[in-house]
């Protein structure tokens, strides 16, 4: 009886079809190489984003930072009040009470929705009497906004009128020609401020502190001479590096814009979000979403394009500095550049006309002031410009900080 399955067998395949077993093997093999280098790499990515995340100081700033936004938050609350029908009210009733109030004359704004309000509720006043606010969100609005409120002690509305002239013109009369929406945004021009104003600066400076040890720590602990004595250690390694100190600023700081967003939501509710953002106090001029959601939205798309430049920045003067320390100080001088310029040198026109104004198109585009690009009334194109500088920047601050410590010589 003939033996089955011999070597000599496999001379009676055809050839075509043992040619495409080869190929089919040489697939497999290599498609195995690709996932185990893509686990590899995985572990290291891994590996890298819990070495940063493992730094307590991180956690420390950002737990003080969410205490911080929570704590005020609960004293906005608590600490406002509202007149109705001469009855006061304070904290979530008062809120809830003004929200609805608002929303009988939420719609366009006109001259005759302020007269009406004018008329049913008053002036905006601090009354000394009660130690209190008299008036509601309607009525501080037209107060702040079309009268000259500002100009007296605020608690004698016997002084307070609308202005007039060229005053009305140049102050209420553009609110009233827009089709502006107007509804109740109390808590999201206050968002506007706490978030955009303080709590991204903030978690800025945190980003800083915690990123600074990425490489500068290595250098200090001179594991950098170990990860650096292989081929993937001076080239994906590297990258890898990089790519987890991004990963985890885009994480945190997109963990930090949903707990904002879900605690005012709990408190202010979803009112007011499709106010005009123009009524909220952002600019006449230049580009910007029309609502406030869209507003809000885009600073902190704005936000997040600023954290990811400044943990370029950060790697970058990381792997220039031997110590962490040294790394922090230069980052957060290097941070603040943009504010000491626009506020001390910019006015002086130093540089001349022209240069001056790139170079303050140029600081407008760092970390300090992109979120915050909302606020000078710049075109769509000037911030299109804005973010284009930010990426390039960001870029090859990645790529210097890469070559840099690829290249790093230990003592040498």
């Amino acid at each position: 009886m003939k033996e089955t399955g011999s070597i000599s067998d496999l001379s009676r395949i055809p050839v075509p079809a043992r040619e495409q077993c080869r190929h089919s093997r040489g697939w497999r093999m290599y498609i195995c190489i690709i996932l185990r280098r893509h686990r590899i790499m995985w572990e290291i990515w891994k590996e890298e984003l819990y070495k940063i995340a493992s730094r307590k100081v991180i956690w420390c700033g950002v737990f003080l930072l969410f205490a911080f936004v929570t704590f005020r938050l609960i004293m906005v609350q608590k600490d406002y009040s509202v007149t109705i029908d001469g009855q006061s009210y304070t904290g979530k009733e008062a809120i809830e009470k003004d929200k609805k109030l608002t929303a009988e004359h939420a719609g366009i704004l006109t001259a005759e929705k302020v007269q009406e309000i004018y008329e049913k509720y008053g002036f905006y006043y601090y009354d000394d009497k009660t130690e209190s606010n008299a008036g509601n969100f309607c009525s501080k609005f037209v107060t702040e906004q079309m009268t000259n409120y500002h100009q007296t002690g605020g608690d004698d509305p016997s002084q307070i009128h609308f202005y007039e002239g060229e005053e009305w013109e140049q102050n209420a009369a553009p609110l009233l020609r827009e089709n502006l929406q107007f509804d109740y945004f109390y808590g999201w021009q206050d968002f506007q401020e706490t978030y955009g104003m303080v709590g991204i600066l903030l978690l800025f400076v945190v980003f800083i502190i915690g990123l600074s040890p990425v490489f500068s720590e290595e250098y200090t602990l001179r594991t950098a001479d170990i990860l650096l004595s292989t081929q993937r250690g001076k080239k994906s390694g590297i990258w890898l590096k990089i790519a987890a100190a991004l990963s985890f600023t885009a994480i945190v700081y997109l963990a930090f814009t949903a707990y904002i967003w879900a605690i005012y939501l709990l408190v202010f509710g979803t009112q007011g979000l499709d106010a005009s953002a123009v009524l909220a106090g952002v600019s006449f001029f230049g580009y910007g979403p029309g609502s406030i959601a869209g507003f809000l939205l885009s600073m902190s798309a704005l936000g997040l394009a600023g954290a990811l430049l400044l943990t370029g920045m950060v790697l970058a003067v990381s792997s220039l500095c031997r110590n962490s320390f040294l790394t922090v100080v230069v980052s957060l001088v290097l941070f603040l550049v943009p504010l000491v310029w626009l506020k001390v040198f910019s006015s002086m026109w130093i540089l001349g006309y022209r240069l001056t104004r790139a170079v303050n198109h140029f600081m407008t585009s760092m970390p300090f002031y992109l979120p915050m690009n909302w606020s000078f009334g710049f075109s769509g194109e000037q911030i299109g410009m804005h973010l284009v500088t930010a990426l390039t920047v960001g870029v090859v601050c990645l790529i210097l900080g890469y070559h840099k410590y690829r290249n790093y010589q230990g003592g040498k």
